[in-house]
């Protein structure tokens, strides 16, 4: 028996540790008993284990693995470890379509499959799930393969997501309406469990109450409740659960109230739904891929379009790969759509993409001037640190005015541009292990240990919270990667930030500062 709402984990590598702490338990109080991670969600497993054992339930974490099968055997065993149950719950194959993409051992008689059958004949398993963003037919075989006890699949009101795209051959396009209408009463013929992931469309369809978006480019002005999207969910014949991304406290209230009522949602809201998701619909890009070769500069419309929306929606987790980045598709500091006087494009919904392109330029460069959009490759191409531990900045937020006493929520994305691999610090040990050290002259005030290892050329998360000192005015901080605290001076470490912090005068506040609206900083490899 599993919750009506589940939770999504991979946002709270984005929140300070003690904020996804406090959102697991609220949401483990409110009856929430399945949660799906990921060991690649920087440390989110650890989170949930601890979480759950501190909260004395019987949760059923939903984990998952990849890569080659050594390592898909070594992260299986890990869960035995992690959440110290024999049998495991559930345990499942990461974008299993992606796994097949990518070459991996998903089929074969020493596959991944194979794998995980054999456990549950042994009795160390007691269900196998998958996730997948294939197309409907693809997720039709793995209904009718018989092998998975539940597949988690995208399906929101909206009919597409903020990280929706148009993929190339072989691959086939995410088609959540179909999703809504073959494979949920498929899955319910053959006794497959469906687990819906983005069911708010990734915060598309309502303001994310973790982090609001910098720009809402949707032409409604009233978003919905995330409760009523999920409850509208949950009444469709063949949903077991939805499993919306939840990072704060308020989030995991709002969305787990919503599995409280088996009520039918009112006609009003229904209406008021649907009237919304029009709306919506017709202004913001769903990334089919139709306009592409229209376009009479040959811009890739809906590439444009995505990364604009994953700037400005920053619940998302993860970043556009660089040669997708918008400026490095669209160089030019004034809107190509600006000067076009052959307007080839066209839109199968309507949107006037001419006009939303040039709203969405005008917003980036807003973005870009703030600080909050990474260097395209070519900016960055002379700011590469060299030598064994190096970083570059790919994204951050810090609080500039703060009252005294006030905290607010630093968060960095960060890229290993070094030769060696920096190591997550050993469970409860706070010195072995690459940290982000935070420096008020040449004196350490703060040090965040890493989440999880990160190779060279991959990225890692740090969010942590700074307490502004009792005196008002400026105060320069440097924010610095330190191999480990036994090294915190700045010569040991790799600087990433110098910033001017602002106290200024006023009632000492406890309560949260707002990152929304950041000044230019100087980011340095």
């Amino acid at each position: 028996m599993v919750s009506a709402v589940g939770f999504g984990t991979c946002q709270l590598r984005l929140v300070p540790r003690r904020q996804a702490m406090e959102t697991l338990k609220r949401g483990f109080e409110l009856g929430v008993n399945l949660v799906h991670t990921s060991p690649d969600y920087e440390g989110a497993d650890v989170l949930v284990a601890r979480a759950a054992k501190e909260a004395g339930g019987n949760v059923m974490a939903l984990s998952q693995g990849y890569g080659d099968m050594p390592h898909f055997e070594y992260l299986y065993e890990r869960a035995h470890r992690l959440f110290e149950k024999d049998p495991l719950d559930m345990f499942g194959i990461a974008c299993i379509d992606d796994r097949e993409y990518l070459g991996e051992d998903v089929w074969g008689p020493n596959g991944m499959v194979r794998f995980l059958l054999k456990k549950k004949e042994e009795g160390r398993l007691t269900g196998i799930y998958c996730t997948t963003h294939g197309d409907p037919s693809y997720v039709t075989r793995l209904i009718r393969s018989g092998h998975f006890d539940a597949i988690m699949i995208s399906t929101n009101a909206l009919g597409f997501h903020l990280l929706s795209y148009h993929p190339e051959a072989p691959k086939k396009f995410e088609d959540i309406a179909q999703n809504r209408e073959r494979i949920l009463p498929l899955a319910e013929k053959h006794g497959v469990s469906l687990l819906i992931m983005k069911p708010l469309a990734g915060g598309l369809l309502c303001k994310s109450r973790a982090f609001p978006p910098h720009h809402w480019f949707a032409s409604d002005s009233e978003p919905l409740s995330a409760s009523d999207l999920l409850r509208h969910i949950l009444m469709q014949p063949g949903v077991c659960s939805v499993v919306p991304g939840t990072a704060s406290v308020a989030e995991a209230e709002e969305n787990a109230l919503a599995g409280h009522s088996y009520d039918p949602l009112e006609a009003d809201c229904l209406t008021a739904i649907a009237h919304t998701v029009r709306e919506i619909g017709s202004s913001l890009c769903s990334r089919c891929g139709f306009c592409d070769s229209l376009c009479s500069k040959s811009r890739p419309i809906s590439w444009l379009c995505r990364d604009a929306y994953i700037s400005n929606y920053p619940s998302e987790t993860f970043e556009t790969l660089d040669h997708l980045q918008y400026f490095y598709l669209h160089p030019w500091e004034t809107a190509a759509c600006g000067s076009c006087d052959t307007v080839t494009c066209r839109c199968p919904k309507g949107i006037d993409i001419p006009k939303e392109l040039i709203n969405i330029h005008g917003q980036m460069l807003r973005l870009r001037e703030e600080g909050l959009l990474p260097a395209t490759p070519i900016e960055d191409q002379n700011h590469h640190g060299k030598g064994p531990f190096t970083a570059r900045v790919i994204r951050h937020q810090v609080p500039h005015d703060l009252f005294p006493g006030q905290e607010g929520i630093c968060r960095f994305c960060l890229e290993n541009t070094g030769r060696d691999v920096w190591r997550a610090p050993a469970d409860g040990d706070t010195a072995d292990g690459v940290m982000m050290g935070v420096f008020s002259g040449r004196r350490l005030i703060r040090n965040i240990p890493l989440r999880q290892d990160v190779d060279p050329g991959d990225r890692g998360h740090f969010a942590f919270v700074i307490r502004a000192p009792g005196r008002v005015g400026g105060h320069p901080l440097i924010f610095t990667l330190l191999p480990d605290t036994r090294k915190a001076s700045l010569k040991d470490g790799a600087q990433v930030l110098c910033w001017t912090l602002s106290v200024i005068a006023g009632e000492r506040s406890d309560s949260l500062a707002k990152t929304d609206s950041q000044r230019p900083s100087r980011a340095m490899g």
